[in-house]
C-alpha cells in the first residue's frame, strides 16, 4: 500500500455496537463521579515506592484510575466476545521467550530459577496462542501481564498489561480488527466525560482526539522506508538507527515523524527490516529483507504527553525454512523454538497473525500523562522495592 493511502476495509462489527450493561455501568460511575465533592482536576501523587501503598488508600487519582482501568478491561472483553474470539488463560513462565536477545530484539527477558528449572517470565502470550488456532478455533485473545527486564523509563514498565490476540489469516484481515478495538476503547472513554474531565491532564485534548478517531474511517499507513526518508530530511538528531542488520525508528523518531506529517490520528508504519524485528515475522513475498508487520503510532496530545508506538502487529512465519533462516540471520539458537517450528510441519497448520496493545501505553496517551508509571496501580520497576 502506498504512502499515506487509506484502507477502505469496513470493521466487521461496526464501531458502536456495545453491551448495554457495560454502558450502564460506565454511565453510573460517571454520574457518581460528577455528583461527588471532589470532581475537578485530580492531582497525581508523587511516586514514593516506600509509601505508595498508603497513597492507594486515600488518593482520589488512584480511585478514579481503578475505575478507568476496570471499564477498559470490560470493554476489551466485550469487544472480543462479539468478535467470536475465545479468551485464553495462559502461563506466566516459559522456556521460549518471544523476544530473544538478538539484533531483532529491543527488550530483555527476565530469567528465573524455578527449583532446578531455569526459565523466564512471560514477555508475551503469543506463543501460547498459535497451537490453539490449529484446534478448531479461529480467534483467541488475552488480557494479561507481560514482564520484561530492560531499564524502566517514562515509556517502559517491567510489568505491564497486554491485550493480545491471534487470528487465523493474514495481517490484512487483522488490521480492521485492531482498528475496531482501538475505536472501542476510545468510545468507552467518551462514555465517561466527567471522569475524563477529572483525571486527564488535558481533558479538552483527550475529548478532541477521541472524537477524531471515532470519526475516522481507517488509519493512514506509511512504510518504514518512507518514514526514514522523511526523517533523514530533518535536522533533529537520533531519529533512527542504522546497523548491518537494518534500521529502526527511535521513540524520538516516531514522535518527530508524526509531527512532520501533522498527523492527529494514529498512523500505521509497515514493512520493517527483517533482521530488526522478531524472527517469527513473515518476510514479504516480493522482498525477503522486509516483513509483513505494522506498528500503530499515536500522536501525543500535548507537547510532553505520551505518544508513539502503542500497538505492534504482524503476520507469522509459515515456512520452516524461512524460520530457520531468520534465526540464523539473527544469531539466535533454534533449540528453544523447535516445538514452535514443528507446528508448521503438522497437518492443519495455517497462516496466523497477531497483535499486542499496551494497556498502560493507551491509558497514558489518552489521559495525556507524561509517565507511563502513572497509568498502572502497582508499578513493578527494576531494582525498586514497592509494597505490597
Amino acid at each position: 500500500m502506498s504512502s499515506m493511502q487509506k484502507n477502505t476495509v469496513n470493521h466487521p462489527l461496526g464501531f458502536f455496537k456495545k453491551d448495554n450493561s457495560i454502558y450502564e455501568s460506565i454511565n453510573n460511575d460517571d454520574i457518581s463521579f460528577a455528583a461527588s465533592d471532589n470532581k475537578s482536576y485530580i492531582s497525581i501523587p508523587d511516586y514514593d515506592p516506600a509509601t505508595h501503598y498508603i497513597e492507594l488508600t486515600r488518593s482520589r487519582y488512584y480511585e478514579t484510575l481503578i475505575t478507568v482501568r476496570h471499564h477498559i478491561k470490560s470493554v476489551s472483553d466485550n469487544y472480543f466476545y462479539l468478535l467470536g474470539a475465545k479468551n485464553i488463560d495462559l502461563f506466566m513462565m516459559t522456556p521460549s521467550i518471544s523476544s530473544p536477545m538478538g539484533p531483532g530484539s529491543d527488550s530483555e527477558a527476565i530469567p528465573i530459577n524455578f527449583g532446578k528449572l531455569k526459565t523466564y517470565l512471560t514477555d508475551s502470550s503469543q506463543f501460547g496462542f498459535e497451537p490453539l488456532l490449529m484446534n478448531g478455533i479461529d480467534k483467541v485473545y488475552c488480557y494479561l501481564p507481560s514482564m520484561r527486564g530492560e531499564n524502566p523509563d517514562k515509556r517502559h514498565l517491567n510489568q505491564f498489561f497486554h491485550c493480545e490476540a491471534e487470528i487465523k489469516g493474514s495481517l490484512d484481515a487483522l488490521i480492521p480488527i485492531i482498528e475496531g478495538y482501538v475505536k472501542s476503547l476510545c468510545e468507552a472513554l467518551t462514555w465517561m466525560p466527567s471522569i475524563v474531565g477529572g483525571i486527564s491532564r488535558e481533558p479538552q485534548a483527550t475529548r478532541a482526539a477521541l472524537s477524531r478517531i471515532l470519526a475516522f474511517d481507517t488509519f493512514k499507513r506509511i512504510t518504514l522506508d518512507e518514514g526514514i526518508e522523511i526523517l533523514k530530511k530533518s535536522e533533529v538528531p537520533d531519529l533512527f538507527t542504522e546497523t548491518q542488520h537494518g534500521r529502526d525508528m527511535t521513540s524520538r523518531g516516531e514522535l518527530e515523524l508524526l509531527r512532520i506529517l501533522h498527523i492527529d490520528t494514529p498512523l500505521w508504519v509497515t514493512s520493517y527490516d527483517r533482521d530488526r524485528v522478531a524472527f517469527y515475522q513473515k518476510p514479504e513475498p516480493n522482498n525477503s529483507d522486509k516483513v509483513i508487520n505494522a506498528d500503530l503510532l499515536f500522536p501525543p496530545l500535548n507537547g510532553n504527553s505520551f505518544g508513539g508506538e502503542i500497538v505492534g502487529s504482524g503476520q507469522r512465519q509459515d515456512s520452516v525454512e524461512e524460520m530457520y533462516e531468520s534465526l540464523k540471520r539473527q544469531g539466535i539458537p533454534a533449540a528453544p523454538y523447535e516445538w514452535y517450528i514443528n507446528l508448521r510441519r503438522l497437518s492443519g497448520y495455517g497462516i496466523t497473525s497477531g497483535f499486542g496493545l499496551g494497556i498502560e501505553r493507551f491509558i497514558a496517551w489518552a489521559l495525556c500523562l507524561e509517565d507511563i508509571r502513572d497509568a498502572i496501580i502497582y508499578p513493578r520497576l527494576k531494582n525498586v522495592v514497592t509494597y505490597p
